[in-house]
């Protein structure tokens, strides 16, 4: 018994050694403490915006809980923060930008105590986005963008969002918060809460203003929704057509890799080819040809040129089927090369067939190498197609059809000369929506 008691003695200075136990004093009479209480200011406090709502609580650490909070100093107007037993809630809205101090002292249950120091500078609605305002309404949905706004179909619907620009450097969508309008009421239509906007009966210029705290967006003009009625043509339907195509196609699991669509620089779509040799696949169809804004092809999709695709051998094909082609142009030489003049695929362009599905990393050096990668879909079978020794070549006739002037279509591709006619609504949307960057990484020539 003797030695049991011993033994569980010598296990209790083992485990309890001068400073090693929690509470336990060492040397001076220092008191050593485990779990110290700490306290600091809550990241949230530099997310503060003017006439913003803020919740934002600061929790301490360690100690023994409940906490007691005091403070001295203020906040900034409108704000204040809860003390006492389990305050430490900072909330209200700022009304102001101006700086305040306050020091806060958390006290635990044991009487320790924890300071922290903090400045809440409320940020100003004083910054600028690419509309030149603090505030910038986009559209969303089946809109064409433009230098003087966005052009859509009448009674149409689209999804407008409020972008805020802080003096802080940061954005926040204001979308939910904000008051929308849109002028002249009532024929511009009408605007939902949340900036669902649905577009007049009428062929009209309407704008769309999103307030909040006393700023409207687009330096207070709003922005400019153009509402038109689509225009009947021969030019007008191939380009409706070439959407409805690449939204059909872009909707498939086994379709265009999304790494391809984003690394190409301009995208052929020829609808409805009609092939007419048995075998030999020859064939001569109409399309459009679309690329990526601005000399360098970083911008948005833009304005469609007419494109003629011709002759070739396609490989073993059923005689009379009509198929659509997509072709993805892969750097700025092939695309300059197809606005010039008449182009031969294998030849003036090297081109490949593509790979399909949507997850799929085309990275083969045949993928890599080809400035133009090809694909068919006939009979809703979609794949890629080796389409060399076919010719591509500006439509120049059908592009005065369609813009109703002699305009080339590198001016119209390359230099924006004009605007995207209504019918290439859904061909752009599809496009800026699935692929709004060009992610090449260096765009060669």
């Amino acid at each position: 018994m003797m030695w049991r008691q011993s033994r569980r003695l010598k296990l209790f200075w083992l485990l309890c050694l001068p400073g090693a136990c929690v509470g336990q004093t060492i040397g001076g009479g220092q008191r050593v403490e485990s779990n110290p209480l700490k306290v600091s200011a809550p990241p949230c406090i530099s997310q503060v915006k003017q006439n913003l709502a803020v919740n934002c609580q600061i929790s301490p650490t360690g100690g023994t809980q409940p906490y007691t909070y005091v403070f001295t100093g203020g906040f900034p107007t409108g704000m204040s923060m809860s003390t006492g037993m389990g305050g430490g809630l900072i909330n209200g809205t700022p009304t102001g930008i101006d700086g305040v101090q306050a020091t806060v002292t958390v006290t635990d249950a044991s009487g320790e105590t924890a300071v922290t120091t903090f400045l809440i500078t409320p940020a100003g609605l004083t910054g600028a986005g690419s509309c030149g305002s603090a505030i910038c309404v986009t559209a969303g949905g089946y809109a064409i963008k433009t230098s003087a706004g966005y052009t859509t179909k009448t009674s149409s619907t689209l999804q407008m969002t409020s972008t805020s620009y802080w003096s802080d450097g940061t954005s926040l969508d204001l979308t939910p918060i904000a008051t929308w309008v849109c002028t002249p009421s009532p024929v511009c239509g009408s605007v939902s809460a949340n900036g669902l906007y649905t577009t007049g009966s009428s062929a009209a210029t309407y704008h769309v203003t999103a307030t909040f705290s006393g700023v409207t967006n687009d330096r207070g003009s709003g922005v400019a929704i153009t509402a038109a009625t689509p225009v009947q043509s021969k030019e007008n339907d191939r380009v409706a057509n070439a959407g409805k195509v690449m939204r059909e196609v872009l909707q498939l699991r086994s379709g265009i890799p999304a790494s391809l669509l984003q690394k190409a620089e301009c995208v052929i779509v020829v609808p409805s080819t009609l092939k007419f040799a048995i075998g030999v696949g020859g064939s001569y169809g109409r399309g459009v040809m679309t690329c990526r804004g601005g000399t360098d092809f970083q911008g948005p999709w833009g304005a469609p040129s007419m494109i003629a695709l011709g002759g070739g051998s396609f490989g073993p094909q059923v005689g009379g089927q009509a198929t659509d082609f997509v072709l993805l142009l892969m750097n700025q030489r092939s695309a300059s090369s197809i606005l010039k003049s008449k182009v031969k695929l294998g030849a003036g362009a090297s081109a490949a067939a593509g790979p399909i599905g949507r997850e799929t990393t085309a990275a083969t050096d045949a993928f890599l190498r080809a400035e133009i990668i090809s694909y068919s879909r006939a009979r809703g079978l979609f794949a890629g197609v080796s389409l060399e020794g076919s010719t591509l070549r500006p439509d120049n006739s059908a592009n005065q059809k369609l813009y109703g002037k002699a305009v080339s279509a590198k001016a119209i591709v390359l230099q924006g000369e004009v605007s995207p006619p209504l019918s290439a609504l859904e061909l752009l949307s599809v496009l800026n929506s699935k692929s709004p960057t060009n992610r090449s990484a260096v765009s060669s020539t």
